[in-house]
Order: structure tokens, then C-alpha cells, then sequence
């Protein structure tokens, strides 16, 4: 049941899941409200449908490396020092399975921006990406330069911080 909503979910496109959550939780129950209003409800939807997909994809490496992590000799040599199967997890499995979590956050945190765009268009959201697709219209090109420089840069930090994360995470990968 599990793989099978992970496999659901990052399949899905985020602007799909924003769909199915207006219908559901705006449009259905009245929980939330389906577009771009000032309170902080209004974030809400937007946030899980950008949200999901990506957990989805991380939640489904971090199990599989998890499973390949506690197959390791290290881990049968822990478990007969006499550790809990909970402390061989989160001591020993879970260190060495985050690593590569780590990295593909790195990787997955583009395509949140670039989802942006659309779940700020289907949520009618004033934010960067509908500033870039008015930009676009206009052709207004100083902006979309300016705007292309911004999520650039932010890429570029967000990389550096995943690498300083996963030096944190495994002390024996040397920076170059």
C-alpha cells in the first residue's frame, strides 16, 4: 500500500494533485479556499500540492536504501553487539541511507520551482513564477533574466547546502 501511494504520487504531476485537492478539499468539503485569497489557509493547498510529489520521491529512496542499508555486515555485526533493532536504525541504517536522500533533495528542489509556475497559475497565487510567465508575455526581458539569475542562484545555494548537509551526514566524503 505504501509503495504503491509513493509510486502514485510521484507519477503524478503536481498541478494533478493541486487539481484533486481543490476538487476534494475546496470545491468538495469547503475546508480551504480554492484560490489566492491573504490568510494563511489559502497556502495550504498549494503547499501539499507542490509538497507531495517530492515526498513522495524521497520517502521512496530513503525506504529502498534503508532496506539495502540493513542488509549490510555492519549492521548484523551491530545488531549482535546486542543494540536494539530502534538503535540500529537510527544509529547505523539510517546515517548511511541519508546520504543519498541528501543529495536528491538537492536535485528534486528544481523541480519545485519549477512547479511553481503552474500550482501559482491553478491556485490563482501571486508569486515568482507568475511574475516570470507575465514576464514571458510582455516580453519583458531584463525581468525574465533578472528572475532566471534569481532561481540560479538559489539553486546554486541550495547545492552547496546539501553538500555541507552530506559532509554533516558522512564525515569520510572529502570536499573537493
Amino acid at each position: 500500500l505504501v509503495s504503491g501511494t509513493e509510486l502514485v504520487l510521484s507519477s503524478a504531476p503536481s498541478f494533478v494533485i493541486g487539481l484533486g485537492l481543490l476538487l476534494v478539499f475546496a470545491f468538495g468539503w469547503h475546508l480551504l479556499p480554492p484560490s489566492g485569497s491573504n490568510s494563511w489557509q489559502a497556502l495550504i493547498l498549494p503547499s501539499v500540492a507542490l509538497a507531495l510529489p517530492v515526498a513522495a520521491v524521497l520517502s521512496q529512496v530513503l525506504r529502498q536504501e534503508l532496506e539495502d542499508t540493513l542488509e549490510q555486515p555492519f549492521i548484523a555485526m551491530a545488531r549482535a553487539r546486542g543494540l536494539s533493532e530502534t538503535g540500529v536504525r537510527l544509529k547505523h541504517a539510517l546515517r548511511h541511507a541519508l546520504v543519498p536522500l541528501v543529495t536528491l533533495s538537492g536535485f528534486v528542489f528544481a523541480s519545485l520551482l519549477g512547479g511553481a509556475v503552474v500550482i501559482e497559475l491553478l491556485f490563482s497565487r501571486q508569486g515568482i513564477g507568475r511574475l516570470m510567465l507575465d514576464a514571458a508575455n510582455t516580453k519583458d526581458v531584463p525581468l525574465l533574466l533578472g528572475i532566471t539569475l534569481l532561481a540560479a542562484a538559489i539553486y546554486v545555494v541550495v547545492n552547496f547546502l546539501v553538500d555541507l548537509i552530506n559532509h554533516l551526514v558522512d564525515p569520510r566524503a572529502k570536499a573537493v
